[in-house]
């Protein structure tokens, strides 16, 4: 990135920095994944480096290896639908988004990609900020008022539209906060990895959670949630209608609100719940704001600084005083995580506005700002 940065002009096409010295394919990857307005997928942009090693000739001798490629890329635009299930389908002779409501393929499917088959028009439809503020408002409404309800992800980030909404929940009884595994004290992997992730073995403690108890069951008896597509004690995702308003200001009723998702009318939309605990708001508020490319570059800089970041806190390794000078065991110690300000003031870092937090502002900020170094030439200071 400070080749880069020291580019006079902004870049406007990937064309620009390909050829520079120390620029590989996922910087490239991820600068032509920003330009072009998607999201950066680590995944797919290994498989599309895999693709481009490969010589002109290879690819035009088999154009049908090609085009089974393409099918299963235009597949994993489905909600949950990954890479290894998108070319099992296309082996077993699927060749379009259409093919999947087949019941030859439609079974092929675990429940939640059966959802976002079901709802694939309505998830391609963006969600406005005043949809998301509607729904915030309602669920807000409709739960235990000791609970905080916050907007987070790309409507966070100041984005005019979006596809699904993102919210952080946190209550004053959930304190609970979970160490990281020791590893030995080694950064855990997984620095990109999703937030309040459950592992699937935990479904009896997700179902007498704070969360589902007390948010989810609530908001599906009041007609809210149409279907769950995954559920922990910390995360819950799935499919909600949402809420309208009657002519005079007032929200439906529970009982038309239950009628119009038997019809099936109406806009419906994936929503994203996760429980914080209160002493983590702040390292949960930048974990679920974003963007990727934000969060792995912080979460990076805690690593380079013997740290780790996840969506819990910041903390410290501290090494077992009674063993040998050397010894690898240890525990991690809390060091921060109310507050955003303070975590980035841990990691050497001023405040960052929720709306600065993506590529652009990594590829423009000061190197003791962030790990990457600002665009362009630094300004000669006015005597």
């Amino acid at each position: 990135m400070e080749v880069i940065g020291a580019l006079e002009e902004p870049v406007r096409d990937v064309a620009q920095v390909k050829k520079l010295k120390g620029v590989g394919i996922g910087i490239s990857n991820r600068i032509d994944a920003f330009l072009s307005g998607k999201d950066y997928d680590p995944e797919a942009a290994i498989k599309s480096s895999e693709g481009a090693s490969q010589s002109k000739t290879s690819k035009d001798s088999d154009p049908e290896e090609n085009r089974r490629k393409m099918i299963a890329r235009s597949l994993t635009s489905v909600s949950c639908l990954g890479t290894t299930t998108a070319k099992a389908l296309v082996d077993a002779g699927c060749t379009s988004i259409a093919d999947l409501t087949k019941p030859k393929f439609f079974d092929m499917l675990s429940p939640p990609q059966q959802a976002g088959v079901r709802y694939y028009e309505h998830f391609e439809r963006p969600v406005e900020r005043s949809q998301a503020e509607l729904l915030a408002k309602f669920i807000s409404e409709n739960i235990s008022h000791k609970f905080q309800v916050e907007l987070v992800g790309s409507y966070r980030r100041g984005a005019r539209s979006f596809f699904g909404v993102d919210i952080m929940l946190t209550h004053p009884s959930h304190v609970h906060v979970p160490t990281p595994p020791s590893k030995n004290g080694s950064i855990p992997q997984g620095m990109n990895s999703t937030p309040f992730r459950t592992s699937s073995g935990k479904l009896r403690e997700a179902q007498d959670s704070l969360l589902m108890r007390d948010v989810a069951c609530p908001l599906e008896s009041r007609g809210l949630i149409v279907e769950a597509l995954s559920q922990g004690s910390r995360r819950w995702q799935g499919v909600i209608r949402l809420p309208e308003k009657t002519v005079d200001g007032a929200f439906e009723e529970r009982s038309q609100r239950i009628e119009r998702i038997r019809e099936k009318q109406g806009l419906y939309i994936r929503l994203d719940l996760n429980l914080a605990p209160m002493k983590s708001k702040g390292a949960a508020l930048l974990a679920l704001t974003g963007d990727k490319e934000f969060n792995l570059d912080i979460r990076t800089k805690a690593a380079r600084l013997g740290l780790l970041l996840n969506e819990f806190g910041l903390w410290r390794w501290t090494s077992d005083p009674s063993l040998p000078v050397g010894s690898e065991e240890g525990y991690w110690t809390f060091v921060e995580g109310e507050n955003e300000d303070a975590v980035l003031r841990e990691l050497g870092m001023d405040y960052v506005e929720p709306i600065k937090r993506n590529f652009a502002y990594l590829t423009k900020s000061d190197s003791d700002v962030s790990t990457l170094k600002r665009r362009g030439r630094p300004r000669k200071k006015v005597m």
